[in-house]
């Protein structure tokens, strides 16, 4: 069994050597390489045990194997590796983000930003089918950044909209939507929007809060 492994780790890197895969690409499964290896997938574990020790692999709980690259320093670099970023890790990054977002929208929105803000609440009602529901859905937390009045807030929010708008997350919250969960949101929306309407900062931050997690619950299925 080392024997093995020992030498598919040393086919590997071969391959890795000969530019079969580029840095950041990921890697074919353990099920597959044992396939194609006519091995066990523990044998294949093993081998990429060794491959990330020297540095040549790195592994991502729920996203796969990897090529370890330099990272580069550049926006465009650091986009394209939020690009495999888990549901867990963005909702993580939501709950921290847009409570505030939610704060400085109830102080700094404009009376039109309000409107519109809900408009989309109000489309967001009234739209029944899936996709239409989830535009406006978006389109409801997207107008509550825009009038935070925190313009590197606002483009942090761009990029996580792009991530979130990937065919993966699509068919996650296709597979997640029922009606009962549509009515909820749009409940929990509305709450937040009196809250922005009052201009109260702290409620509004709470009842954003309040509704990411019960978006966190029904997506990931967390308390």
């Amino acid at each position: 069994m080392r024997g093995n492994a020992e030498r598919i780790a040393s086919q590997l890197r071969g391959r890795v050597a000969a530019g079969e895969w580029s840095g950041g690409r990921r890697l074919p499964t353990e099920r597959d390489l044992a396939e194609e290896y006519g091995v066990a997938r523990n044998t294949v574990r093993r081998a990429f045990d060794r491959l990330e020790a020297d540095g040549i692999l790195v592994r991502h709980v729920g996203r796969g194997t990897y090529l370890q690259e330099a990272p580069g320093n550049g926006i465009a670099d650091i986009v394209r590796r939020m690009e495999g970023t888990s549901p867990a890790d963005m909702m993580e990054v939501r709950l921290l983000l847009e409570p505030a977002a939610a704060a400085f929208a109830a102080s700094n929105a404009s009376a039109s930003a309000l409107a519109a803000i809900g408009a989309a609440h109000e489309t967001a009602v009234a739209s029944a089918e899936m996709p239409e529901f989830e535009y406006w859905d978006a389109e409801f937390h997207h107008r509550i950044f825009s009038c935070t009045r925190n313009d590197l807030l606002r483009e942090i929010h761009e990029v996580l909209r792009v991530l979130r708008d990937q065919p993966k997350w699509f068919e996650m919250k296709k597979r997640s939507f029922v009606e009962a969960r549509r009515l909820r949101y749009c409940e929990e929306h509305a709450q937040i929007l009196d809250a922005l309407n009052a201009r109260h900062p702290e409620q509004a931050s709470a009842a954003m809060r309040a509704h990411l997690l019960t978006v966190q619950h029904n997506l990931l299925g967390r308390p």
